[in-house]
């Protein structure tokens, strides 16, 4: 049997219930009232009531007696009389608020992470400029913070502390370094409120992981997709190309009035309004796809798309697989399949549409400023994507600059052999046919060979 705390006494009814009370200096002048702790072992809450009842303090006050906690950090809180029914409910439920706010004193005495979480989670910077998805996902590296770091000093935090708790998620590097991300935010976050004087997180090393990478889609994507995916999934498709945004933004969108140039609305990650001019071909879309309803992209039977059904038709279609002993699969079926198989392996997602957004207007000569204000992104990401275009954009240039000035640099490069190119053979000495450069057309009589 377990042992019971000091003064901790258990009376089974008649029912079969049992009742636990705190009965201190019970059969001596100085008893305290019987107090019944609400709860019964083994539960958990029983023994957190017997470590509350160590702190108590009880003393005569005239007809009734005064009840006070006295909290670990030294402080008293007064209680109310604890009497039976609903009153010690009352009683118990203000203790647990005096643990709670005591914690949060203290830890501002402290300048403790639990302080800085508090304010940081009261603060506009958390709660008007960071998205509900994003704070949901913070709230996984604040659990981390609180478990680890919850009563230490903030100033106390050094860069070693720091790169050990990164490097704890070495395994998984993604959760590593968004767990940084987050850190270093919150460090930065209290510099100004004095919890510390610098940022140690920011000397942290960046982990080291191959992010993963949204191709932009090729044209015999776009054919195999439209060719056998539902057409309920098309037209989110054709938005995704000719606005740049993400599915969060796009699924949801309002159709624009027949005389609207632009699709206006407020970002769902940012929070920010954005403004996408209406291209003229997609206009052309729009006016094709006719429909009663306010929402633009619809299924088949005419009913709004919503995000999580939208994302589980779509994933429903690219895995759509056929067995091969399977008899009922008809010939249509097989096509579909492999051409699902094809977009699979070539890693065709939909985030890679937003991509081409960017690479399109990136090919038509945008800045990176009007793409970033176009596709709602960062400049930096822009610039990232940017990259990739001006390599194709320099290689294609420097080759144009090569044929503009090539009947020079030939005779150049190949000398006397400039007004020749020999095809097929093994050697110079064995060709046949002459081909006149920069028209591609044949010249007759064939060259003769030389002797040896």
């Amino acid at each position: 049997m377990v042992k019971l705390p000091q003064y901790v006494k258990l009376q089974a009814k008649p029912s079969g219930s049992v009742f636990a009370y705190y009965e201190k200096f019970r059969g001596t002048p100085n008893a305290w009232p019987r107090l019944p702790l609400g709860a019964s072992p083994p539960s958990t809450l029983f023994w957190s009531r017997c470590e509350q009842c160590k702190k108590l303090e009880a003393e005569p006050s005239g007809d009734s007696w005064r009840w006070r906690w006295h909290a670990s950090s030294g402080r008293f809180y007064d209680l109310p009389d604890p009497k039976a029914g609903p009153d010690i409910e009352k009683f118990w439920r203000a203790i647990d608020n005096a643990a709670q706010a005591d914690a949060k004193r203290s830890a501002v005495d402290k300048m403790t992470f639990r302080a800085l979480l508090a304010d940081y989670q009261s603060h506009p910077d958390w709660t008007d400029q960071i998205a509900p998805s994003t704070q949901a996902l913070y709230r996984r590296y604040i659990d981390m913070i609180l478990e680890a770091w919850a009563d230490c000093p903030v100033r106390d935090l050094t860069t070693k502390h720091a790169q050990i708790a990164i490097d704890a998620y070495a395994r998984t590097p993604r959760v590593a370094a968004q767990f940084r991300s987050f850190l270093r935010s919150l460090v930065e976050f209290g510099i100004p409120l004095e919890y510390s004087e610098h940022n140690v997180v920011s000397s942290t090393r960046l982990p080291k992981y191959k992010s993963e990478s949204y191709s932009p889609w090729p044209d015999w994507a776009f054919e195999l997709f439209f060719e056998y995916a539902r057409t309920g999934l098309h037209l989110p498709v054709y938005s995704a190309v000719y606005t740049g945004q993400r599915s969060v933004d796009i699924i949801p969108m309002r159709r624009p009035d027949s005389a609207a140039t632009r699709i206006d609305f407020i970002t769902r990650k940012t929070h920010a309004e954005a403004h996408v001019p209406i291209h003229f071909e997609f206009r052309q879309i729009l006016t094709a796809v006719t429909a009663d309803h306010t929402r633009l992209h619809l299924r088949e039977d005419g009913q709004p798309w919503e995000l999580p059904a939208y994302r589980t038709a779509w994933q429903r279609e690219l895995t759509f697989t056929v067995e091969d002993d399977d008899r009922m699969a008809t010939a249509a079926d097989r096509e579909k399949a492999a051409a699902m198989k094809r977009l699979r392996d070539a890693k065709v997602v939909f985030h890679g549409l937003r991509k081409n957004a960017v690479c399109m207007l990136l090919e038509a000569g945008c800045t990176e400023a009007e793409v970033a204000a176009l596709v709602e992104m960062t400049p930096d990401m822009v610039q990232l994507y940017a990259k990739e275009v001006n390599k194709w954009r320099l290689a294609r240039n420097a080759m144009d600059k090569l044929e503009l000035g090539w009947n020079q640099t030939r005779v150049n490069l190949f000398g006397r052999a400039a007004d020749r190119i020999i095809l097929g053979g093994k050697s110079l000495g064995l060709g046949t046919t002459r081909v006149e450069l920069g028209t591609g057309s044949l010249k007759h009589p064939p060259i003769p060979r030389e002797n040896p």
